[in-house]
């Protein structure tokens, strides 16, 4: 069986390998020069180069973990449970947290009693959630998460403080605006499924070179054919079962079994302009984008708490202390990144001016950045970052089998159940490649 995969990301890394260890001959096309997607690094013109996003993943991330160990990547952070430090920004004292090692739920008490500002009463109202989630909550898609936590009776203190930041780098959208299915979810598997759940992994950087040459050697071993700068104008359908894939110089190739592993619109485009595209995908098309952006700051000292710093009720949002992270300096300057996702107006603001709001910040919450200098700062914009997971979006995500015979879907935007993230990316990929062996 001949197979091609449209789109070197990890939906279609993972896809091209598990076609290819079952026996398919498998050609992966990917339209620009490197494999991963949006985990990829940028040039820079001072620090050489740096990230598109900051990259983060958990312990619960095991078809992440299980394709990585199969390229031979490690991350630059690997916990055994959740570490974090937090600072509120009206009490710039940090506080370092640590989950215990006990069983879930009870791993998280040490990590809630010392979470700062929290209101009282606040173990009785996580536990509220625990409880609300083990009784199996059904029909949540068409509520907004925000409302799916009042409804539980959780204090807008805690919203705030605690879920806020998770759910929204979890789920990259306002919890007001956030399918409450989705958040639900992220809950009971990233925070309470087990003790190791919400333990951190954070990808060493820079992100290409992290991924890129390493999926390229696993796919050579696997025998796939790899032809990146690959543009593909059409898939349709070929002479008898096949499919047809025309790629931009109007060549016109034909496979067995084909694997779209693309972002939905340019999916839904491929497949229109073959004569084949399908209401589901279309409706898929339809979901709204979600912005992340990431600032990067070079200074002359460090200036963060910890490694992975969360700033609650702030725009800083997430902070990650990179130097730190790859135990090495750069040109004499420390590296941080602040993460900021659902960023609507971030995304559009000039870089000068949001470099110097969120410098500002950092001095104001980090008492070491007020007597630090910056060196050079430079900001990353993925427009395109994720799905907007509004209620509702869960109906409208497609599986690997809603394109036509031969044909499977692949991407993080998916039906997998999970957020947009490395996690849901390599599961559809499996998805989409055990759909065609069926």
């Amino acid at each position: 069986m001949r197979a091609v995969v449209v789109g070197g990301g990890l939906a279609g890394i993972t896809a091209a390998l598990d076609l290819a260890g079952s026996g398919c001959q498998v050609a992966l096309l990917e339209r620009s020069g490197q494999l991963g997607g949006l985990c990829r690094s940028v040039p820079d013109p001072v620090a050489g180069r740096v990230d598109t996003g900051q990259h983060v993943y958990l312990g619960c991330c095991t078809e992440l973990e299980a394709l990585l160990d199969r390229l031979g990547v490690e991350p630059a952070l690997r916990q055994d449970r959740l570490e974090l430090t937090v600072v509120d920004p009206g009490h710039p004292r940090p506080r370092r947290l640590s989950a215990a090692p006990l069983p879930a739920p009870f791993h998280l008490l040490p990590v809630v009693s010392r979470w700062p500002n929290l209101p009282r009463g606040a173990l009785l109202h996580v536990a509220q959630v625990a409880s609300a989630l083990r009784e199996g909550p059904g029909g949540l898609d068409a509520l907004p998460a925000l409302g799916w936590l009042r409804g539980l009776g959780q204090p807008e203190r805690l919203i705030s403080q605690l879920w806020e930041p998770f759910l929204v780098a979890a789920c990259n959208a306002p919890l007001d605006r956030c399918s409450a299915e989705l958040a639900a979810f992220v809950v009971r598997e990233g925070l309470l499924s087990s003790s190791r759940a919400g333990a951190l992994r954070v990808p060493g950087t820079d992100l290409t070179r992290w991924l890129d040459l390493p999926a390229r050697r696993a796919l050579e071993r696997a025998g796939v054919e790899l032809r990146l700068d690959s543009r593909v104008a059409s898939v349709g359908s070929g002479p008898g079962s096949r499919v047809r894939v025309t790629r931009g110089a109007g060549e016109d190739e034909t496979f067995d079994l084909a694997v779209l592993a693309l972002p939905a619109r340019p999916a839904h485009r491929l497949l229109l302009a073959g004569g084949r595209s399908t209401p589901a995908l279309e409706a898929a098309a339809g979901i709204p984008d979600s912005p992340i952006v990431n600032v990067h700051l070079f200074t002359d000292r460090p200036f963060l708490p910890g490694a992975v710093t969360l700033i609650p009720r702030s725009p800083l949002q997430w902070a990650f202390d990179r130097s730190r992270l790859d135990d090495q300096l750069r040109d004499g300057s420390w590296h941080a990144a602040i993460s900021i996702s659902a960023a609507g107006e971030e995304v559009r603001a000039p870089e000068a001016r949001l470099s110097a709001e969120i410098w500002q910040l950092c001095q104001a919450s980090f008492p070491p950045a007020a007597r630090a200098r910056l060196i050079h700062s430079r900001v990353t914009r993925e427009a395109h970052a994720t799905f907007w997971p509004h209620p509702g979006s869960a109906a409208l995500r497609p599986g690997p089998g809603d394109a036509f015979p031969g044909v499977a879907l692949a991407g993080s935007w998916t039906r997998t159940g999970w957020p947009a993230t490395m996690e849901s990316a390599v599961r559809s990929g499996r998805a989409a490649a055990a759909h065609l062996l069926a």
